[in-house]
């Protein structure tokens, strides 16, 4: 789906106000302040990529300001990488202040409080995320949370680039553009740890090698329902005691992770509309031996049951229509 929006298409005194509710509506909900509302002239454009969404936005200087109060009213957990084309941003979020230059980026946590300034005309791109998405692929973004990432050159640069292209190659057409927000993820993700293989001296280059070497064996085998921690273990030549250690500080353990990689796999299929396989299948493809404790797992994460789910993208594909753009 394709949405587009200008100032210049509401009257004079309610600009600033139809400004604030579009942004909180397609991004999220924010607080909007103009240094000079009664001339403020913005644009948007948004494309729905799958599961992600890209929104740009060219406007004169202005705040976003997310409170608590609109971090409650969420209803799903979203993470957004916003880069900056022409001038610098000044972001804040959990104490911590980014000063973030043209051409490069920062990631925001959706569920937390924020101040976003630009204080200079600028147009800004804005990738959005479901949390649980990126989580495929990651086993933790805390350590990137704060940080500044280069979208000017190496994979950063190529991923910023690629957001570029969007308009170039889709326009208004949302409906071909669909399938690209796995890739945008998958080059975030590459980013990000080139970023922290850059700057991190925390871990040895064993340790380093040993941890990307069970990662990718967990993702190679993660619709094994055998997949266990000595398996892993045994095919990087280690211990599970020192496995153990290689994924401590991400936040959660190994088994954790295997697990939520394993529900979202599974989400991310029951959401496809054009899938008519049983929910049991789904199950057991990515992993789930035990239906029960399979169903049970996938309620505790995202708040329904696998059927609930598959139900709801039914009907909210079914609302949208096949639609190309607005």
């Amino acid at each position: 789906m394709y949405r587009e929006f200008s100032v210049l298409s509401a009257p004079l005194p309610q600009r600033a106000r139809s400004w604030q509710e579009t942004v909180s509506e397609i991004i999220l909900p924010f607080e909007a302040t103009f240094r000079h509302a009664d001339s403020f002239n913005a644009i948007l454009r948004s494309w729905d990529l799958g599961t992600a969404s890209l929104t740009w936005m060219r406007t004169d200087a202005v705040r976003y300001i997310r409170r608590a109060g609109h971090v409650q009213s969420d209803n799903e957990e979203n993470i957004l990488v916003s880069f900056s084309s022409h001038s610098e941003i000044c972001f804040e979020q959990d104490g911590i202040r980014l000063q973030c230059p043209k051409k490069q980026f920062f990631i925001e946590k959706g569920r937390a409080p924020s101040d976003f300034l630009q204080t200079d005309s600028n147009e800004i791109w804005v990738l959005k995320f479901p949390f649980a998405s990126v989580q495929r692929h990651i086993r933790s973004l805390d350590p990137f949370y704060g940080k500044l990432f280069d979208g000017d050159s190496g994979v950063g640069g190529l991923l910023f680039d690629m957001v570029q292209q969007v308009p170039n190659r889709f326009g208004p057409d949302g409906r071909s553009a669909e399938g690209l927000g796995n890739t945008f993820i998958e080059l975030l993700v590459l980013a990000i740890e080139s970023h922290s293989r850059a700057v991190n001296s925390t871990q040895s280059s064993v340790q380093r090698a040993h941890l990307a070497r069970a990662e990718r064996f967990v993702k190679q085998n993660i619709g094994n329902p055998n997949l266990s921690l000595e398996m892993i273990a045994g095919a990087c030549n280690i211990s599970v005691r020192y496995l153990h250690t290689l994924f401590q500080g991400s936040g959660t353990s190994i088994a954790h992770w295997i697990r939520d990689m394993r529900l979202e796999a599974c989400r991310a299929q029951l959401v496809e509309c054009n899938r008519r396989e049983r929910i049991s299948e789904i199950a057991y493809r990515w992993g789930f031996s035990d239906q029960a404790q399979f169903s049970r797992h996938f309620k505790s994460r995202y708040g329904m049951t696998p059927r609930e789910m598959r139900a709801a993208a039914a009907q909210n594909a079914l609302i949208k229509g096949p639609q190309g753009g607005s």
